[in-house]
């Protein structure tokens, strides 16, 4: 219960208002000493709430660790099918093999599952790449929306599967701003050089020509005697501009 202004004036102590600094705390320390010696009760409940809060951070913080080391554990295993062109295997996972006593979990599964820690977030970039590549267009955008990273590389792949999304619907314009993101996020990213080609691409598409012209000449310049190199001169010469 909260006591009004009047009653809290009527139970100060006289004086206090001329009280120094270490009489004030001292005051104070015996007033809460004598509330707590009178409301046993009240205090042991608090107390048990405080603990009990104490307690359950104590156990968040741990479970969330624990969940983003299975989500990553879980990641690594189910990679060798992604990387092995296996897609189907990849989002669905296999009942059947077993590593350490547990099936191998799909994509979709830790997705579902671990969607709130980094391993899981970054589960959803492979999981749009799987989607896409099977042409199911409208998962590999949920996927690719949902996906997140800390990590430059990482998000910049992230940036350039929602931009073949967007190139794939027609939108070139947006297409083109998402795939030079992505290669700006990182120039040390070695699919950076592709991800400005692109990007010219799709501004050639939707007709920004100079935009286009300025990014093939920027390949170019940082990529010579690449294949990168050698097809941003091809469009260049099929625009009728000169090297």
């Amino acid at each position: 219960m909260i006591r009004s202004q009047r009653e809290l004036k009527e139970v100060q102590r006289p004086g206090t208002e001329r009280l120094s600094t270490t009489e004030t705390l001292l005051l104070r320390y015996e007033t809460s000493r004598d509330w707590i010696l009178n409301n046993p009760r009240m205090v042991a409940a608090g107390a048990v709430v405080i603990v009990a809060i104490i307690v359950g951070l104590i156990w968040w913080s741990g479970e969330r660790k624990a969940n983003s080391d299975r989500a990553a554990t879980y990641l690594t295993r189910v990679l060798n099918y992604y990387f092995q062109n296996d897609y189907r295997h990849a989002i669905d996972g296999s009942r059947t093999q077993h590593i350490s006593g547990e099936p191998i979990y799909g994509l979709r599964y830790i997705v579902e599952q671990y969607g709130s820690t980094a391993p899981g977030r970054e589960a959803d970039l492979f999981l749009g790449n799987c989607y896409y590549a099977l042409g199911k267009y409208d998962s590999a955008s949920r996927a690719f929306n949902n996906a997140s990273s800390d990590y430059p590389l990482i998000e910049a792949s992230i940036e350039a599967g929602r931009a073949a999304i967007l190139e794939h619907r027609g939108n070139k314009t947006e297409a083109a701003e998402l795939f030079e993101s992505a290669a700006r996020r990182d120039t040390t990213n070695p699919l950076a050089a592709d991800y400005f080609l692109s990007a010219a691409r799709d501004n050639e598409g939707a007709n920004k020509r100079d935009k286009a012209v300025s990014l093939y000449r920027e390949i170019i310049g940082d990529y010579p005697n690449t294949q990168f190199d050698d097809a941003a001169k091809r469009e260049l010469l099929k625009m009728n501009v000169e090297l």
